[in-house]
């Protein structure tokens, strides 16, 4: 009885020191900012959802927020997350003995992930948010990371033609997704603006004096 209550201290004294190292900002809520004075574009940044325990991307309009933004995935993840070291171990060779994760989102970005019982860098349709470690922008990376790393284990090769249709094809439809996203945005922002340049004429034609007509003479 008495190791399992020092056991049962252990743990929880454990999760405490973990938790502690978390910062404060973590937990702040989503946060666009406002548009500087220079107008320039927003951008995409990462920010942490403690409910979730993961990161996700937003936009970013350029000026002001808070301090939960990040970005990438793995420094929002590492910096707010007590599974950090699970999902993107500082020892990047040790994300190759990860599965892989196409994450959460509804993006098609195409990467590389390495099967370790395999040996080989293969390719996959990550979804743009979440997943791990075991995730390369090329094959070159993802190689010169993972390459003489195995797991023992059975598991069947997936086929993996040379030029996959499906990765193509989703690609496609991810760029094809950002355009129409984009002229939506922008579509919302000159409407806006408008709206802005509509009210600012009226209320200068409401302070101008009113004129003095004569009237008409009767033939």
């Amino acid at each position: 009885m008495k190791p399992l209550l020092i056991l049962g201290f252990f743990v929880i004294a454990l999760f405490y020191i973990v938790h502690a190292k978390i910062p404060d900002f973590c937990s702040l809520p989503i946060d666009e900012g406002k548009t500087p004075p220079s107008g320039s574009d927003f951008v995409i940044m990462i920010y942490y959802d403690a409910t979730r325990d993961l990161c996700y991307p937003f936009k970013y309009l350029g000026e002001g927020g808070n301090a939960n933004r990040f970005t990438l995935e793995k420094f929002c993840m590492r910096n707010c997350s007590a599974r950090a070291e699970q999902v993107y171990p500082m020892d990047v060779s040790q994300a190759c003995h990860l599965k892989k994760d196409i994450g959460k989102c509804y993006g098609t970005s195409l990467r590389f992930y390495y099967d370790s019982i395999n040996q080989k860098c293969k390719k996959f349709l990550w979804t743009g948010c979440a997943g791990n470690g075991n995730r390369f922008i090329d094959q070159e990376t993802c190689n010169a990371t993972c390459s003489g790393i195995h797991d023992s284990g059975i598991e069947e090769e997936e086929y993996e033609p040379d030029t996959p249709i499906a990765l193509i094809l989703g690609v496609v439809l991810g760029i094809i997704g950002l355009i129409l996203l984009t002229v939506v945005i922008v579509l919302f922002i000159k409407n806006k603006n408008a709206k802005k340049n509509h009210k600012s004429t009226q209320h200068v034609a409401q302070e101008l004096p009113l004129k003095d007509t004569p009237a008409q003479e009767l033939a």
